[in-house]
């Protein structure tokens, strides 16, 4: 039977007896599903709790801080130094130019009022295609939230995914 449910949902959530202000499976609670989003969808209940995608305008942003200005000016400053940069500098300097980087994809409401570095952790890169439908941006948001919690789980909550033989 479960061998069966693995190989149609193989990914799964289960609540663990640590306690956290952020409850989403009692202990010995489980969520079983076909994809990344699916589950996650389920186990944080976006749509109940109403979390939300949004697009941010950080080029039409005349308050940001630090200023889509400074970003340009940084990133054509950063190529006379090129030689210097670590391999995820130069990968990044490379994704996120002026013409790519104008904005991204925010998450909203959710709960606690947690921030997105927290969300995510502070690895975690924008997701930067404008042209994507909330849609598209909801599931890669939703994917890397799996990722992410999968490897750093928050308290009281436990990620597996089958298809990298966790279950075994």
């Amino acid at each position: 039977m479960l061998r069966k449910q693995l190989s149609e949902r193989p990914f799964a959530a289960t609540g663990t007896d640590e306690i956290s202000e952020l409850t989403f499976l009692r202990p010995g609670e489980w969520v079983f599903a076909p994809f990344k989003e699916a589950l996650i969808t389920a186990v944080e209940r976006w749509d109940q709790v109403g979390i939300k995608t949004r697009w941010y305008n950080w080029q039409a942003d005349a308050d940001a801080s630090p200023s889509y200005a400074d970003f340009v000016r940084d990133h054509q400053e950063a190529l006379f130094q090129s030689n210097r940069m670590r391999l995820f500098e130069a990968r990044d300097h490379v994704l996120y130019t002026p013409e790519t980087f104008t904005g991204y994809w925010l998450l909203e409401n959710l709960p606690n009022d947690v921030s997105m570095a927290d969300w995510f952790g502070l690895k975690y890169r924008h997701f930067i295609k404008h042209d994507a439908t909330a849609r598209e941006a909801k599931c890669v948001m939703q994917e890397a939230t799996f990722d992410y919690w999968r490897s750093s789980p928050p308290k009281g909550l436990k990620l597996l995914n089958g298809r990298r033989a966790e279950w075994l």
